[in-house]
Formats: structure tokens, sequence, C-alpha cells
């Protein structure tokens, strides 16, 4: 498996996953257009790229359990980017987002759930 594959693959499945949670923040539902496209573009970037950078490192770590290891710390990370993220004023979230321990659940588990079909996708169809 290569990085560009990962990548790719990562980026097209976050990219829908952005598209369709975006409803549940304010931000997206206040953003003009053009402002919609590049927080859509510009987070399902940030996403692959983490996607890959999860994957290297946990397949560095172990090469038994890289798997679980790997799910584990895309949902750590994933939990203290939402919480810096709202402290910090990055998005808001709409009243219909459901939130789990202070964070939206649909954001919580993006990277587990994106990066873990990525992983499948790219070992199914390119290796």
């Amino acid at each position: 498996m290569t990085y560009f594959e990962l990548f790719f693959v990562a980026f097209f499945l976050n990219l829908l996953y952005e598209l369709l949670h975006s409803v549940l923040y304010t931000t997206c539902l206040e953003a003009p257009l053009k402002k919609y496209v590049y927080l859509m573009l510009k987070a399902a970037i940030f996403d692959g790229i983490v996607i890959m950078i999860m994957y290297y490192a946990t397949n560095l770590i172990s090469h038994e359990g890289w798997l679980i290891a790997f799910l584990i710390a895309s949902l750590l990370f994933a939990y203290l980017w939402e919480i810096y993220s709202l402290k910090v004023g990055k998005w808001r979230y709409a009243k219909t987002m459901p939130v789990i321990l202070g964070v939206g659940v649909t954001p919580l588990l993006q990277l587990p759930l994106t990066g873990f079909l990525s992983l499948c996708i790219v070992i199914h169809f390119f290796v």
C-alpha cells in the first residue's frame, strides 16, 4: 500500500463525511458557498493526512495489533482535536449535533470510521 493511495481514498471518504455532517455545524450552515467549499476541502485534506500519519505511526509501533492501535489513536486524536477546536472557536455545533463527553458524536467517530474504511478499501483494491 502506498501513502498516496491511502490519502486519496481517505480524502474522498472524508469529503463525503464532511458534506453529510456539515449540517450539524452552525459554522457551515451560516457560511457563504465559497467559504463552505473551502472548509469542506480543508477538513478532508486534514483528515486524509491525519489518517496517513496514524496508519504510519501505529504500524511502526506494532505489526500485530496495529489496527486496534489505529482505532484507539484516531478516536483519542479526534476527541482532543474537537475539544481544542471548540475551545479556540474553529467551529460551533448546531443544536441538532448529538454530543457526548463535551464533543459531537459525528466528528468523534469520523476518523476511526473513515480511517478504517479507507484502510479496508486500499487493502482490498490496491494491495
